[in-house]
């Protein structure tokens, strides 16, 4: 089975909904299919600035 991950960020008005909207058609149209969504913590810059949370979607190809 083979995975695609992506960064779909944190912060979801209206346009940045289009955007995922977009992004999970690409990704469909590609031949994956939606499985999962992850809540992930990156380091800040050179692992010293503030961490961040955002979220990843997992697709695995059909």
């Amino acid at each position: 089975m083979k995975y695609r991950v992506m960064s779909i960020g944190k912060v979801f008005d209206d346009k940045a909904i289009k955007g995922l909207e977009a992004k999970l058609n690409e990704a469909s149209s590609a031949g994956y299919r939606f499985h999962s969504v992850m809540e992930v913590t990156q380091p800040g810059c050179l692992g010293i600035g503030q961490p961040s949370v955002t979220y990843l979607a997992v697709f695995e190809q059909v």
